[in-house]
């Protein structure tokens, strides 16, 4: 097999495996005991809730303001998951290693980014509305947790990335 096919057999998939699992990470932290920002759906939304009640001592107003703007975060977020699967199913029916392989493969690839990018827009403006919602103290509290989930995430995908050699 030539050697180019063989190395694109293995680097288009892991690119767009490797963005699947990137959006994942970047939306995802332990210590804020949820899915990520983006990804807030019933109970996760719940807890996220009473977390940041906890910590930055929300009125009841500010809870309920925070949940309905989580809420709707999810509701338009809703069909990603099934075109994410709906583009790997057309994949799965294509001939592995096929020039049309390799072509969905890297539109499958671009759409995800694009996705993705949109999903951290997305995210910063719930941030922003969140922000609004909340009193000077709060905003200086929320800041510092915001941070050190920030600094978290980098330390993983740091840790990640030393675990192996990726570049073949």
């Amino acid at each position: 097999m030539n050697p180019f096919i063989k190395r694109s057999l293995i680097i288009v998939p892991t690119i767009a495996l490797a963005g699947l699992v990137a959006a994942g990470m970047a939306m995802a932290d332990s210590k804020w005991d949820h899915g990520g920002w983006g990804e807030m759906g019933g109970n996760r939304s719940d807890t996220m809730v009473r977390y940041m009640s906890k910590v930055l001592d929300l009125t009841d107003a500010q809870q309920g303001a925070i949940k309905d703007i989580m809420k709707g975060q999810h509701e338009g977020m809703s069909g990603g998951h099934q075109t994410m699967a709906a583009q790997l199913s057309d994949l799965s029916q294509l001939d592995l290693g096929s020039d049309a392989y390799i072509a969905k493969a890297k539109e499958i690839g671009a759409l995800h980014g694009e996705a993705m990018g949109q999903r951290l827009i997305d995210q910063a403006n719930m941030e922003a509305q969140v922000l609004s919602l909340l009193t000077p103290e709060q905003v200086e509290k929320f800041e510092v947790i915001h941070d050190e989930m920030i600094e978290k995430r980098a330390d993983h995908i740091q840790k990640h990335d030393k675990k192996g050699d990726h570049s073949n």
